[in-house]
């Protein structure tokens, strides 16, 4: 027997439910003075949805496209809206990094979604220091037992002239960033919250 809301038709609805949420969430925070949303609430329920992304990310090792895409598009709304298309660095940058295997499509798009909504500088600052407080510790966890492998392993990838893993050793060894991306974009709409 199957249960009601696990059918196709659900599935499909809540996706679209929670993307046109998610986008007007996204909206009400980058044109504060179009929606009567008010502005401490919208960074609550983005501070929500990040934590829920992080969570997921960390349980299964995925980020929803049904969560970046909204993002991404009202990225898109605020450039053409602002005349400001900076954020199309960030994305080049981004979607370099995934496809270079350094961080994993759902982790680019996220970060696509976070700078095509805020592209300042200050939340690329917030990142870098979120991937060094949380991410190290993380890597230095995992590999504790392999520490003294690592150089030998740097060595013969510089011989080799392999220096970017491949698609195999990256899903054998992929690191779920989510929880540091959402941790400062969280950060990042704190402070803007406590600047006015």
């Amino acid at each position: 027997m199957r249960l009601w809301f696990a059918t196709p038709n659900f599935v499909r609805t809540r996706d679209f439910v929670l993307s046109v949420a998610i986008s007007a969430l996204a909206l009400a925070l980058v044109f504060p003075t179009a929606f009567q949303i008010p502005v401490p609430l919208a960074i609550v329920g983005m501070n929500a949805l990040l934590v829920w992304i992080a969570l997921n990310d960390l349980r299964t090792h995925r980020v929803p496209n049904g969560t970046t895409y909204p993002l991404m598009a009202v990225g898109i709304v605020r450039a053409v809206a602002t005349h400001n298309v900076v954020f199309l660095f960030y994305w080049v940058l981004f979607l370099s990094l995934g496809t270079a295997h350094f961080m994993g499509g759902g982790d680019a798009k996220l970060l696509m979604g976070l700078f095509g909504l805020f592209p300042q500088i200050e939340l690329g600052w917030l990142v870098a220091a979120s991937i060094l407080v949380t991410g190290l510790p993380y890597l230095a966890f995992k590999y504790r037992h392999q520490w003294r492998t690592i150089p030998r392993a740097l060595f013969w990838r510089l011989i080799t002239l392999q220096l970017l893993p491949s698609q195999a050793e990256f899903e054998k060894e992929a690191v779920p960033y989510a929880f540091s991306f959402c941790l400062a974009g969280g950060v990042y709409l704190l402070i803007r919250l406590a600047q006015g």
